[in-house]
């Protein structure tokens, strides 16, 4: 509840942000195809379920260059990584001039995705695991 309140009071005063509640997914996924970019800036997290939904959203990723994020973002191939907000206002400044560069990291972004994070692969490696422990409690 604190940090709660400390988020919407900033949100508040940050002009051009907006706090906006949880919604259905598929909601959620047409907002995200009309953003510019999808921004990370955790300072620690594992790998970002977020970057990789925009990833295959064919929308642009701005990360923080921290391990989780650089994990599934490579530096102008899937995405951008930036260390500092000044960096972060250059990448984002490039973004928006290079069109080239956003559709790189678009096409490359969602062939990622579907290549590692596919979720058609990871249903079939659940299948495999649980008739695999299916099979050894037999023995």
């Amino acid at each position: 509840p604190v940090f709660t309140r400390e988020v919407k009071a900033k949100v508040r005063r940050a002009a051009g942000v907006r706090l906006i509640g949880e919604m259905p997914q598929e909601d959620l996924h047409a907002v995200v195809k009309n953003c510019f970019a999808v921004v990370n800036s955790s300072v620690s997290e594992g790998m970002s379920a977020a970057i990789l939904e925009a990833m295959d959203l064919e929308v642009p990723v701005l990360a923080r260059n921290i391990p989780g994020n650089a994990a599934v973002v490579k530096h102008e191939v899937t995405g951008l990584l930036f260390s500092s907000p000044q960096e972060f206002v250059h990448l984002a400044k490039r973004l928006l001039s290079e069109p080239a560069l956003e559709k790189e990291i678009v096409v490359n972004g969602r062939e990622y995705v579907r290549t590692y994070h596919s979720w058609q692969a990871e249903r079939d490696a659940y299948q495999q695991l649980i008739r695999k422990l299916e099979g050894s409690t037999e023995d």
